[in-house]
């Protein structure tokens, strides 16, 4: 117990220490948890310019939510910031999530405490792109269960399965954001019909790529081959259901990259099992990590990854640097060029100063909001 009395006085002295260094800096940046060998990008990045940083990785969740009430910046990675979080915060102006998506937030709670979310919708697209072609070829070329067998020793040179030819066969990307574009222009040589299905795009960019647009329900239809690049929104949770796989070609394979929740695991497991899709390989899950005695383990008609299509050495530093980098613009006067929550903007009077950057139309257009018409750029900050 006094063990315990002696650690806690410590560390209210370290925050103690801490808040008058803030106040000597101008702001806080508090890393919730990250997981990463280091955060020194993010320390040397926030400390150049002009704040104190705090790595909470080490510390209880409690303890570093705790540290975020008076946080100006927050860095977070995987942990849930719900409503009753977002609430207790007392002089938050951004949080960041290191990655693309950010359903681990809540958005509507930040912009109505008018919090800006920061996110990272560019460091990976090499990184997924060319894992979702990998992914794509294992399926066809049937490289994971050929492996496995002659790991048991194997050699059949009569294919228990068949295997066809890629050339002629069509590939609908659900998505033709940077990351479907990306495998668009990869696989504009190898003799594919491409096709996407995007609400959003420009019919002009789907052009220079040499894609057709269609919708969901005939991309379905069409695609010998489906991969699948789109955030998790309300709306795209489940967008691949019963009736969705009802419509594929008999044959047909599925890759996801995105989010795993974009897909109804039941309803892929029973298409599964009656062989209409031949076969799926994922990289995300409904739930991570599946349980041990989950039935995608198992499958033999299922290849998995562990959530690692966005990771390389580059991608993991660049991710670092860009989420520190969002979170100092902001705490020192400027604006991100991308952020889950534009309409925030409008609340903080702010809007007419931003300048989205590319990324950004798809959001805007989704909540309705038109880009600044001034499109001279503004000096950041740092």
């Amino acid at each position: 117990m006094i063990r315990w009395l002696k650690k806690r006085r410590d560390r209210l002295r370290q925050d103690e220490a801490m808040n008058t260094q803030r106040h000597m800096n101008g702001f806080l940046a508090v890393l919730v948890e990250h997981g990463y060998a280091t955060s020194r990008y993010e320390r040397e990045l926030i400390t150049a310019a002009g704040g104190e940083f705090v790595d909470a990785q080490d510390r209880s969740i409690e303890e570093a939510l705790d540290l975020c009430r008076d946080a100006d910046g927050i860095l977070v990675r995987r942990l849930s910031i719900a409503s009753e979080c977002i609430r207790r915060l007392r002089r938050c102006r951004v949080i960041v999530r290191y990655g693309v998506g950010t359903d681990n937030i809540d958005l509507q709670a930040a912009t109505e405490a008018g919090i800006i979310v920061g996110n990272v919708p560019d460091y990976c697209i090499d990184e997924v792109s060319s894992h979702a072609i990998a992914l794509l070829l294992d399926g066809v070329r049937d490289v994971t269960s050929t492996h496995l067998k002659m790991m048991d020793g194997d050699w059949d040179v009569r294919r228990p399965t068949p295997v066809h030819r890629m050339e002629g066969n069509t590939l609908g990307l659900v998505g033709l954001g940077q990351i479907g574009s990306a495998v668009a222009r990869k696989l504009s040589n190898w003799g594919l019909r491409i096709i996407a299905a995007d609400p959003f795009v420009d019919p002009e960019h789907a052009r220079r790529l040499d894609v057709r647009l269609t919708d969901l329900d005939s991309l379905c239809r069409e695609a010998d081959y489906i991969s699948l690049h789109l955030p998790l929104l309300p709306e795209t949770r489940h967008l691949l259901g019963r009736s969705q796989f009802e419509r594929m070609k008999e044959g047909c394979i599925l890759v996801n990259t995105s989010r795993g929740p974009v897909i109804d695991t039941g309803a892929l497991l029973e298409t599964l099992d009656r062989r209409r899709l031949f076969r799926a390989a994922l990289d995300v899950f409904e739930e991570e990590p599946p349980p041990e005695n989950s039935p995608l383990r198992h499958h033999p008609r299922i290849v998995l990854t562990d959530h690692m299509a966005w990771y390389s050495e580059e991608s993991q530093v660049q991710l670092q640097l860009s989420a520190a980098r969002s979170l100092a613009t902001v705490c020192c006067g400027g604006l991100p060029g991308s952020l889950a929550n534009p309409e925030v903007l409008v609340r903080l009077g702010r809007f007419q100063e931003w300048r989205p950057a590319g990324c950004m139309r798809w959001q805007l257009a989704r909540s309705g909001l038109k880009a600044p018409a001034d499109e001279t750029p503004r000096k950041s900050p740092l």
